[in-house]
């Protein structure tokens, strides 16, 4: 901006008497001066709450032109000029351009600041959202889930006790889970692989040998990553509610761990009659959208229906 001003019709004409490194350390430090000075105008009409730009814009140019005003008088009575006076023009055009300038940088710093708060706001109120809707769905689904399992429940207890009290166990654990981690939003994979585990032995129970799964993901990698709590529960849950599968057709299920992935694999033995919502993995997709991390992979193919989500590493 200091190369700016010295231009040669303002600085280098014949009756200027300033040499170019010294002309350039002076419309530095005015260029600051201005700077600090449209700065300081910004941060007391936001403190007001005064919205009023025409008159931080009326200041800013006013106060500029005083400033270069100033100096050009202080400059003559430095190096008097030795045949005319100087033109004010081209100095106050130059002053203009600069304030110029430096307001639209301040503003496009101003704006681009606002735009991003609004985002983190705007995304946190996504969040919020959608936790209240992660939320307001289990609460939906815990009365259907519990009905179920009682209904299980007692049903072994009636044919084998043994099983029952390990289903009441199992049961035990998973709503034990569900209750701690009601207000989070992340879990470790250890912990989710528990939770979903405990799930999984529960509809074994209850669905006998038309339901199996198998699980694959190393214990170091368990300790290392984590992920969206529910997620890989959620995945199996939609397997289980999307398909007809019977002892003679069983449901196949495998969950296992690939290059920063998790990937929960099924066979596909559609209902005869069914209405897709889509709306698990939807709700899935953006809590990972959300958290910055990557969109879940979907691969629908005519035997089998594989979702991918990555994993997200513990600081």
């Amino acid at each position: 901006m200091a190369a700016f001003e010295l231009s040669p019709v303002f600085f280098l004409n014949g009756d200027s008497q300033f040499e170019f490194l010294p002309g350039v350390i002076v419309i530095t430090c005015i260029t600051l001066f201005l700077w600090f000075f449209n700065i300081y105008i910004l941060l007391a009409f936001e403190k007001k709450q005064d919205d009023g730009k025409w008159k931080r814009y009326f200041l800013s140019y006013l106060f500029s032109l005083l400033t270069i005003a100033l100096f050009m008088i202080f400059a003559q009575k430095i190096h008097p000029p030795e045949n005319k006076v100087p033109s004010p023009v081209f100095p106050f055009i130059n002053a203009t351009a600069l304030n110029t300038i430096i307001l639209l940088i301040i503003n496009s710093i101003v704006n681009r600041s606002k735009k991003e708060q609004l985002d983190r706001e705007l995304s946190i109120l996504k969040i919020k959202s959608l936790e209240a809707e992660q939320q307001q769905l289990i609460q939906q689904l815990q009365p259907h889930f519990l009905f179920n399992s009682l209904s299980t429940l007692k049903s072994l207890i009636n044919t084998n006790t043994e099983q029952a009290e390990e289903y009441l166990i199992k049961l035990s654990d998973f709503l034990r889970f569900s209750v701690s981690s009601y207000a989070n939003r992340m879990v470790d994979l250890e912990g989710e692989l528990k939770f979903t585990g405990d799930y999984i032995k529960l509809q074994q129970i209850r669905f006998g040998a038309s339901f199996q799964c198998d699980i694959t993901v190393p214990e170091n990698i368990r300790q290392s990553y984590q992920l969206p709590v529910y997620a890989v529960q959620t995945l199996v849950e939609n397997a289980i509610k999307h398909n007809a599968f019977t002892e003679a057709k069983p449901l196949r299920l495998s969950i296992i761990f690939t290059e920063g992935y998790v990937e929960v694999r099924n066979n596909k033995i559609p209902k005869p009659v069914e209405i897709k919502s889509g709306i698990g993995l939807e709700n899935l997709d953006k809590r990972f959208t959300l958290i910055g991390s990557e969109k879940i992979r979907i691969e629908n193919e005519a035997d089998y229906f594989l979702v991918a989500i990555k994993l997200i590493p513990k600081q």
